[in-house]
């Protein structure tokens, strides 16, 4: 890239003014080149800073919840082992009767049910951390590419400003549209920020929607393939019930996933609605397994069916939220790429301007500006 050249003021002779106006023309192009290419690193910067500020705040507070959550599985863990080893020997030998067995089966079903549902906790709040490491180390990488890119903008701009400071210096009167023009491209360039920013921002909310499309779709397919077993176990298929419960363990877990990608999509922007009310009853182990039978097997079918019906339901109002979403996006990339060419335009429009000033003090047309003593 060409030096920066002395001010116009201080050259002598028409060939020494021209050549310098010539250098600084190839320099002029290869400045606005280069901003061209960078430009986006500024305001998509920005955005990653925030996301970045974000993410590492979530990520804390995970790290608490799981600490939290860790502790309350381990106690239920304890109280629901220590329950079925000192009662389950004295409800084979020594209970007995419909009232001993009603008994038994409500607390063993209360130990159960607390243990699995603090268990389930802690696994959908890690699995969330997971993915909250797995965003942050994303962004952190893309954090590097733009700060590279960053710098490249600052310093070519640092350059342009240099080169245009050493010609058109103090006021420009030959020149009545250069410093119009200036003001053109200031503006310009404050809009595609604020566009290429808003631009991002709705990219993101889309993103967020995506993802939640594919962890619900997720859950669909669990839970249908559970419906699936339900039924198997309606008929008496060995370890149906097993198979049952496991696939809507799994639905629950990437229904977690779902609910927390669309909370972040919310997050980002407001005006995204809620999916409704998705529900997947597990039921209840001692009582759906250990004593299985026809009318357990029902309930658990019907269960089943209840909450594949939210679940389609969640679907379609998060393709109609994702299509919304979509929408939003695409005009502010739209908004976005006339800015751009709003810059390009201001921009080529202020080079051609000083193009013509360096033209006619080639010529000879015009007389240079005053000296500073003379004014």
């Amino acid at each position: 890239m060409a030096a920066v050249m002395p001010s116009s003021h201080d050259l002598n002779g028409s060939s020494n003014l021209s050549e310098a106006l010539s250098q600084a023309a190839q320099q002029n192009q290869e400045l606005l080149q280069e901003l061209a290419q960078t430009e986006y690193a500024k305001p998509s910067h920005k955005s990653n800073v925030a996301y970045i500020a974000d993410l590492q705040a979530r990520i804390a507070k995970s790290d608490k919840e799981i600490k939290i959550l860790h502790q309350m599985t381990e106690n239920e863990r304890k109280d629901h082992l220590k329950y079925q080893e000192s009662l389950v020997k004295r409800y084979v030998h020594k209970l007995g009767g419909s009232k001993g067995e009603k008994k038994f089966n409500d607390k063993a079903s209360k130990e159960e049910r607390e243990f699995v549902q603090a268990w389930q906790k802690e696994r959908e709040e890690r699995e969330t951390r997971e993915e909250l490491g797995r965003a942050l180390t994303q962004a952190e990488a893309d954090r590097a590419r733009l700060e590279a890119d960053l710098a490249r903008n600052t310093k070519a701009q640092a350059a342009l400003d240099a080169l245009y400071q050493s010609i058109f210096s103090g006021p420009t009167p030959e020149f009545p549209n250069e410093d119009h023009m200036e003001e053109a491209v200031r503006q310009a360039t404050e809009h595609f920020h604020q566009s290429q920013e808003h631009s991002k921002v709705e990219q993101q909310a889309r993103e967020a929607l995506h993802q939640a499309k594919l962890s619900l779709g997720k859950a669909a397919t669990l839970m249908q393939e559970a419906e699936g077993h339900s039924r198997g176990d309606l008929f008496g298929m060995p370890f149906a019930d097993y198979m049952e419960r496991d696939c809507m363990s799994s639905a629950q877990s990437a229904m977690h996933m779902a609910q927390q990608h669309i909370m972040h999509a919310q997050h980002i922007q407001p005006a995204i609605n809620t999916l409704g009310n998705v529900e997947i009853d597990n039921g209840h182990f001692i009582s759906d397994v250990m004593f299985d039978n026809l009318f357990t097997d029902l309930a658990q079918h019907d269960r089943i069916k209840k909450s594949n019906s939210q679940i389609d339901t969640a679907y379609k109002n998060l393709l109609a939220e994702l299509k919304v979403q979509s929408g939003r996006s695409d005009a502010a990339r739209r908004t976005a790429a006339n800015a751009a060419e709003a810059l390009e335009q201001a921009r080529k429009d202020l080079q051609d301007t000083r193009a013509q000033a360096f033209e006619s003090y080639a010529a000879g047309g015009l007389a240079a500006p005053p000296a500073y003593e003379a004014v």
